[in-house]
């Protein structure tokens, strides 16, 4: 059992009173952006083409403008009120979704302690990123038990240690930055731990589409005409921010929107997609999420640490079993600048950083 909480749109006059519910027709909306036929996007959300034209009609009336229009030979295509719909969706989403995620979570192993007295489900305290939702998302699909939860990864690393979690997740970038990074989280692990690779991925400067602002390297975030979007303290993205400017020797107070804080990578693409930053550092997933460019300036590695004693836990096996599924390493093969390669590989300290005390 699963309790499961979703975000619902209502359209609602001005009195309060009469509302129209926005839900499927923001999930038609989505459809026609991806496919560019309204026939075929009717069909892919389960309405029929006559419904889904009733649902537009509505929804045009109610807010007074066209949602879509036909171009010939081309199929339909949002306007730019149906682009705008669309958008608040994706924002919602990006925004509230990782929140909504360990929400219910920690709500249905509250309800299931309580009904079925079963065994302690395993916690996990991770750092958001497309290949953790991934996973999370198998594991829900295939009734695989895991209490997941959101955090930065000093946050998560820190919950391990104090045995607030059973498992950890957190990202660590390759190359000069790796030793530095492992040097400023500071957080001491127990000598048994393991550590299970998920993934890696790129990170990079997030900007609009085209580039308008020709932004290139760690230095345009000083210029001021440049306005960025940051992830929150106790994140590992931003940790490697504030690295960075240092390296370059950049002040803090020298970014315009260093204060401007977004919890999620897509939240950050989706605040810049609006219109209301030209740049933020993220992973390239997140920039073609919302259509945007991608500047890539390091690769990183994500795991997921937990004790060793833990490997062949009988709650813990069918999620190990999860990263060596082909169909799992083939999705995430798929999320824009993810590698599976090394997915599932378990080392040690030694093994992961090449020294003994990180």
């Amino acid at each position: 059992m699963r309790i499961n909480i979703l975000p619902e749109f209502h359209l609602s006059s001005n009195n309060g009173i009469d509302h129209f519910p926005l839900s499927r027709t923001l999930k038609l909306l989505r459809a026609i952006e991806t496919l560019n036929n309204m026939k075929e996007a009717s069909q892919s959300v389960g309405l029929s083409y006559r419904h889904a034209w009733n649902l537009l009609e509505q929804a045009q009336e109610l807010f007074g403008g066209p949602i879509l229009e036909s171009v010939p030979g081309r199929g339909s295509r949002l306007t730019e009120l149906g682009k705008k719909l669309v958008w608040a969706d994706k924002l919602t989403e990006a925004r509230l979704g990782p929140l909504l995620e360990s929400i219910s979570s920690e709500i249905s192993e509250d309800i299931e302690a309580l009904t079925r007295r079963s065994r302690r489900v395993l916690r996990l305290f991770a750092s958001h990123g497309f290949a953790v939702a991934l996973l999370n998302d198998y594991l829900n699909q295939r009734g695989i038990e895991l209490d997941f939860n959101y955090r930065g990864s000093r946050e998560s690393l820190d919950a391990f240690n104090r045995q607030i979690c059973d498992i950890a997740g957190f990202h660590v970038p390759l190359g000069e930055l790796e030793q530095p990074y492992l040097d400023l989280i500071n957080v001491p692990l127990p000598e048994d731990i393991r550590y299970i690779e998920l993934a890696r991925r790129n990170q990079g400067l997030i900007v609009a589409k085209n580039n308008p602002k020709s932004i290139r390297h760690i230095e345009d975030l000083s210029r001021p005409d440049v306005l960025f979007v940051n992830r929150q303290p106790s994140s590992g993205t931003r940790l490697i921010l504030d690295m960075l400017l240092d390296k370059h020797q950049l002040a803090v107070n020298s970014i315009q929107g260093y204060g401007n804080i977004e919890y999620t990578h897509a939240a950050v693409g989706a605040y810049i997609a609006s219109g209301k930053a030209d740049v933020g550092l993220g992973v390239e997933t997140a920039a073609k999420l919302f259509g945007l460019d991608f500047i890539p300036l390091y690769a990183e590695r994500y795991f997921y640490v937990c004790n060793e004693s833990l490997l062949n836990d009988s709650r813990f096996t069918p999620i190990l079993s999860t990263l060596y599924d082909a169909d799992f390493l083939q999705a995430m093969g798929q999320l824009t600048g993810y590698s599976a390669q090394y997915t599932g590989r378990i080392t040690q300290t030694k093994d992961t950083f090449g020294h003994d005390n990180h």
